[in-house]
């Protein structure tokens, strides 16, 4: 073989051994090694970075939809060189971003973020509150909004105070600000003056999730609620459950509690109320009440029925409606669940946590939570009590109640705890749902059943929850709620209602913050007002399981109480997700809070998937 037959023949090898390897996108690879969040806000930018090996050729960074995804800076990049990507103005959902790599056969690999304003949460949303207004009136409160993709809202409302304002708005206008924590602010703009700032109400939320959030009013009046996701075509037919708290044409207060069944538009069923001036009347059977259509926003009439002669309701879902009496001389607000299609018996009450809470009690302000074990027909279980006013101390932590309890077919019932073992609770009237509603958030598929509760005792009264207890533990993240009443000096300087709403992390300890609405300034120098607290100890019951104590919670406050206030709390665990809380009297403010603590999840989008391409 000749000298330049022998060059050809390595040169032809040459390139088709090391030129193959060049050429051959198999042997190049991208990806992208700083992926973009789950989503961002509108305008929002994150920094992303995508690495290649086999290559050292610049990479071209693209997204689509192509015009409306956002943009890059700089473009092109080096393999580990980053790039900030910018989120476009509004919310357009779903952007795949690409980043391509320069070399021959152009290997390229994308992720996904989803441009949304406020985490994504939107959609028709219903809410529902109670508390007490700038001149320390108590008042109702309940609507619907629907809030758009970009965070802008319309809606309708119904307030009600009993003697001044009884009112139907429409809310022209508002807003929805929610941080990736959960935290935020939802405004309603109507044109009544009457209601919130000359018509402009504030409130602040914790979303639990994307469809569920606690809710206080925090612009001079303040109460305590909740906002859920509603689902418009639901249509309400069998049997509720239904329990509502409020003030009767006396000035007094007033609840009632029952079950019942639509039939149509019809309504019939068994009512149990209890107020200041005529004591608890049990087993009373209505009729006659008829149930009226719904508007758009879910709005429909409830006439001469169990809660009132002139009812409002707004739909949350076919297994779950917020009521509010609209009457001019009383009012009342609660809820109604559905109870399901089948019957009910002594056995469908199993291990439970019942709350129990007076805003408007009869003589003394009070808060109650406890765990029960029942079988046929007796309990036995424990609970705390903080009750100001009944003596002293007023409260009693971890008293062993026993007692009896009876439930009817109808899912109507009571429960009745042997007499001076919780002070002045003595009996709950107990209305079962249907085990697959969550009456705490009806949007929820887990942490289902129980019953809704009105307290029957002769020196109290108010309403709560019975929801079934499994073991879990008290780690993780969670939303915050709370209602604080303080019946008048000494302590604490002034007399009124402070309400509270944020979120923290549990685990040996409690720290987070939230937002404090306290227009009497009981408690801060201000009538709504950020705090954070940290330290806060969580010791488990080493005898009760499912009870735990938190203190001390530490908030900043007015100089004059002394710099902070520190509170103590109990709580009592139905599960992991589900947990509720009151003031232990031994912490010596001479206040009562009740309220909820609910495990939250990921608002949003789901994570980010890197999608890899070779």
């Amino acid at each position: 073989m000749n000298r330049k037959l022998l060059l050809v023949i390595l040169v032809a090898f040459s390139t088709a051994y090391f030129g193959g390897c060049s050429s051959n996108p198999k042997h190049l690879s991208i990806s992208i090694s700083t992926p973009p969040p789950a989503s961002l806000a509108p305008n929002g930018t994150a920094v992303i970075t995508a690495t290649e090996t086999g290559t050292t050729a610049s990479i071209d960074w693209t997204c689509t939809p192509v015009g409306t995804c956002g943009s890059f800076s700089p473009t092109p990049t080096t393999s580990g060189q980053s790039t900030t990507y910018t989120a476009p103005p509004t919310a357009v959902g779903a952007v795949t971003i690409t980043a391509t790599s320069e070399a021959k056969g152009a290997p390229s690999a994308s992720a996904n973020v989803t441009i949304q304003a406020n985490q994504g949460i939107a959609g028709n949303f219903a809410f529902y509150l109670a508390g007490l207004d700038q001149n320390q009136d108590p008042y109702s409160l309940a609507g619907a909004v629907l809030i758009n993709p970009d965070g802008t809202l319309t809606g309708e409302q119904d307030f009600n105070d009993g003697f001044t304002i009884t009112a139907s708005d429409q809310i022209t206008s508002g807003t929805l600000s929610a941080n990736a924590d959960g935290s935020g602010t939802l405004t309603l703009v109507t044109a009544d003056t009457n209601v919130g700032v000359a018509g402009t109400e504030t409130f602040t939320v914790n979303f639990v999730n994307n469809s569920h959030a606690l809710i206080i009013e925090s612009d001079g009046s303040t109460a305590s609620g909740s906002l859920d996701l509603q689902t418009l075509d639901s249509t309400l037919s069998g049997g509720f459950a239904f329990a509502v708290i409020g003030v009767d044409p006396s000035g007094g207060g007033a609840a009632s509690g029952g079950v019942f069944t639509i039939t149509g538009t019809a309504i019939a069923g068994t009512l149990d109320t209890n107020d200041a001036f005529n004591g608890p009347m049990t087993n009373t059977s209505f009729s006659g009440a008829i149930l009226g259509p719904t508007d758009p926003s879910g709005r429909g009439t409830i006439t001469n029925g169990p809660f009132g002669v002139n009812c409002v309701y707004y739909l949350v879902n076919q297994n779950a409606i917020r009521i509010i009496d609209m009457d001019t001389t009383d009012f009342a607000v609660g809820s109604a669940f559905s109870q399901g299609t089948g019957t009910f018996s002594n056995s469908s009450l199993g291990n439970s946590v019942f709350t129990d809470q007076g805003n408007f009690s009869e003589q003394f302000l009070y808060a109650a939570v406890g765990e029960i074990s029942p079988s046929g027909g007796n309990f036995t279980g424990v609970a705390d009590i903080n009750e100001q006013g009944a003596g002293s101390p007023g409260f009693l932590d971890a008293a062993p109640i026993a007692g009896t309890y009876s439930i009817m077919g109808s899912g109507y019932g009571n429960l009745a705890i042997n007499p001076a073992t919780l002070n002045d609770v003595t009996e709950l009237g107990i209305y079962m749902v249907d085990p697959s509603v969550n009456v705490n958030d009806p949007n929820n598929s887990s942490g289902g059943g129980g019953a809704l509760v009105l307290d029957l005792s002769a020196n109290v009264l108010g309403v709560g929850t019975l929801v079934p207890q499994a073991s879990g533990s008290f780690s993780g993240n969670y939303a915050l709620g709370f209602q604080d009443f303080f019946p008048g000096p000494p302590p604490p300087l002034n007399s009124g209602e402070a309400d509270f709403v944020g979120n923290a992390t549990a685990g040996a300890t409690l720290a987070g913050s939230g937002t404090i609405s306290d227009p009497r300034m009981i408690l801060n120098n201000a009538i709504s007002t950020s705090v954070t607290f940290s330290g806060a100890t969580i010791t488990a019951d080493a005898t009760n399981a499912g009870r735990f104590t938190i203190t001390p919670i530490t908030v900043p406050a007015d100089a004059l109480a002394g710099g902070t206030i520190s509170y103590s709390a109990s709580v009592y665990q139905a599960s992991s997700g589900q947990l509720f809380w009151i003031e232990d009297g031994s912490d010596g403010l001479s206040s009562v809070f009740g309220g909820q603590i609910q495990a939250t999840s990921t608002l949003g989008a789901a994570a980010a998937k890197k999608v890899k391409k070779p």
